[in-house]
């Protein structure tokens, strides 16, 4: 199994594991917030979602399929828990997102993994060739593993 392979398998389980902890999560709960002040699973899962769905632009692989998620999910803690969409249609546009997702990363070769990303300039990544799409993606397995830690703190 080569480097690639091993994260791209990181990649599938951790996205697999979050979408079947929201599918199965409880709706009494899936608006409740886990800590006091804290965010709520809506919040995190959308979160997710957007981040996900930032990442179609960010590898370059066209423009967002929902821009609005931005501005659902945007990342002042605390300011975000209402206007959240609800579970089944979180769940459905998260779908289309990943679906895209794979769908492309099943395309790219070891080479398109190592270029640089949308953005980081031509010249600031021949400075620091570390930031490529291969980076971006290890980044958003850890992003994701961090946030199921926090949703599974709430009984679902």
């Amino acid at each position: 199994m080569t480097t690639l392979e091993i994260a791209l398998l990181q990649w599938h389980t951790n996205t697999k594991r979050t979408l079947k902890t929201l599918e199965s999560f409880a709706d009494e709960n899936f608006h409740r917030q886990i800590v006091p002040n804290g965010n709520s699973p809506s919040w995190l899962f959308g979160h997710l979602a957007d981040t996900d769905d930032m990442l179609i632009e960010l590898i370059g692989i066209r423009t967002r399929l929902y821009p609005e998620l931005k501005n659902i999910y945007h990342h002042e803690k605390g300011t975000n828990q209402s206007g959240h969409l609800s579970k089944s249609d979180l769940i459905a546009r998260w779908k289309t997102i990943v679906d895209t997702l794979n769908h492309s990363f099943a395309t790219m070769s070891e080479a398109d993994w190592l270029s640089r990303h949308t953005a980081v300039s031509e010249e600031d990544f021949k400075k620091e060739p570390q930031r490529n799409k291969l980076n971006v993606l290890l980044s958003r397995v850890t992003h994701k593993a961090y946030h199921l830690g926090q949703i599974v703190l709430l009984p679902n």
